[in-house]
């Protein structure tokens, strides 16, 4: 009975109990294959096109937080950064009107809560009034503009919020949720720790408290899926390439339309890290 090469059960169902771990535990060493197996080792094109717009230790524009989001596949809206009430109302003819009009700068947090939003804007002269009134909030604001954003206005859908942040554990983490009150009030985020799979991304979606939304409530037709999923995978890339550059990137709105309609990234805040570099 002391022998170390002998395992003792003083019953039965203690004995079959153990067995069957055993055996499960072969089954599953024999066919589990880790995440980390597929992880990406050689840098995308993306991450060569992320490197002009990293200036360590400063918090990204809004506009070149979107070029960061672009550069790794997420889709942003049509959009023009301009320097003059004339500017705009050329930009304007280009993104095509409605239009949405937004004070861009690295400093400026909050822009709908000081007056630096205008929506809707379906002529030369709205624009041009915009463009003005929005320069002098920012001049009383004293925020600092690298110009005005002249963007295309994007058709309704489910609210949603992804994002990238360090952990000190996990290290690059991936989380969703769904926008509004959901997220501000009830905390409905889920999280996904890199590298993982469209499948893992899925699990995550399907945990939300919210999960309902995203599958047409009250008439709505359910949002793209997979075009939510494909977002947060390309965020993960983004994260894990720019580990050392990017301290977190906050998506808010991230808005999901009716399936095979896509998302589209409405405002983004990219924050770096002071001195990166490999």
């Amino acid at each position: 009975l002391g022998s170390s090469r002998v395992a003792t059960f003083r019953t039965f169902a203690n004995c079959i109990t153990a067995v069957r771990a055993h055996l499960d535990h072969a089954r599953f060493t024999s066919f589990y294959r880790s995440p980390f197996d597929e992880a990406p080792r050689t840098p995308s094109p993306s991450y060569r096109k992320a490197q002009a717009l990293m200036r360590p230790g400063q918090r990204l524009s809004e506009h070149s937080a979107k070029q960061l989001l672009r550069a790794y596949g997420i889709r942003v809206p049509r959009e023009q950064l301009v320097t003059s009430a004339a500017a705009a109302v050329r930009a304007a003819g280009l993104v095509g009107y409605p239009v949405v009009m937004k004070a861009s700068g690295a400093r400026i947090a909050h822009k709908t809560e000081l007056g630096l939003v205008k929506i809707g804007l379906t002529s030369a002269s709205q624009v041009r009034d915009a463009y003005r009134e929005l320069t002098d909030i920012a001049r009383y604001e004293n925020a600092p503009l690298d110009g005005v954003l002249v963007c295309q206005m994007v058709e309704r859908g489910v609210e949603m919020v992804v994002g990238a942040a360090h952990d000190e554990l996990f290290g690059p983490t991936v989380t969703v949720g769904l926008g509004g009150v959901l997220v501000e009030v009830l905390g409905d985020v889920g999280v996904a720790v890199p590298p993982f799979t469209a499948a893992d991304a899925g699990r995550v979606l399907d945990g939300l408290r919210g999960a309902a939304v995203l599958r047409g409530v009250r008439g709505a037709p359910p949002v793209d899926r997979r075009a939510v999923v494909q977002a947060m995978l390309r965020l993960q890339r983004l994260a894990l390439e720019q580990a050392d550059r990017v301290a977190s990137v906050d998506v808010n709105p991230l808005v999901a339309r009716a399936r095979g309609r896509g998302v589209v990234a409405l405002d983004a805040l990219v924050a770096l890290r002071p001195g990166g570099g490999r």
